[in-house]
């Protein structure tokens, strides 16, 4: 382990080292990063949005760099995590690093989500066309589960609101983040503020 002042053996560090067992996020500082990954403020959205929980079963379109896919997997366990993306290079990415984050419970599937077969409790879609699958949805999503897109425009957002018609509790979010300077001679809001990334569209089926 590479530190400021040197390299240290976790297994008998030094006096002035304390070591700690990496926790999830911690682990999620080593992913590799291939598509745009889902910023932490939108998924902790998504979790506090879906009220998401140890059991369920979901179903992920567009695995991405598996970020998302890393922090469903350790919410739902011993629940499983299905996850369809169409692209190798990306799924390979994803699957190293769920690896990495030691979870077990994630089964990748290679192709169209708007296929899937399994039934769910929150189905979440990082797609852009999303309403391509709605069909889908309602035949295999459980009743009171959770659609969940990830959508960057407007335009997108209008046209999922068409397709869901049919569903209830429907809620569009959108999170902006503000961290503040821990300094106690300045103690102020940083500069710079992570404002818009994506819609949150969250739908309940019937």
């Amino acid at each position: 382990m590479n530190t400021g002042r040197g390299a240290v053996d976790p297994e008998n560090p030094p006096e002035w080292a304390r070591v700690f067992p990496a926790r999830l996020l911690d682990l999620m500082e080593k992913f590799e990063r291939g598509p745009q990954v889902m910023h932490l403020k939108d998924i902790g959205a998504i979790i506090a949005g879906t009220g998401v929980s140890s059991g369920w079963t979901v179903v992920e379109g567009g695995s991405g760099s598996g970020f998302l896919t890393s922090v469903l997997a350790s919410i739902v366990q011993p629940g499983k995590v299905y996850s369809y993306e169409i692209s190798r290079k990306f799924q390979q990415i994803a699957r190293k690093n769920v690896e990495l984050a030691g979870l077990s419970n994630v089964v990748f599937r290679q192709g169209s989500v708007f296929e899937f077969e399994e039934e769910a409790d929150l189905v979440v879609f990082d797609l852009p066309n999303p309403w391509e699958g709605v069909e889908r949805v309602k035949e295999k999503l459980r009743p009171g589960g959770y659609f969940v897109s990830y959508l960057p425009t407007a335009n997108q957002v209008l046209r999922w609101m068409r397709s869901t018609r049919d569903f209830f509790d429907r809620r569009v979010l959108q999170v902006t983040e503000l961290e503040w300077r821990l300094k106690e001679d300045a103690f102020r809001p940083r500069s710079k503020t992570l404002a818009h990334t994506a819609f949150i569209c969250i739908a309940r089926k019937v």
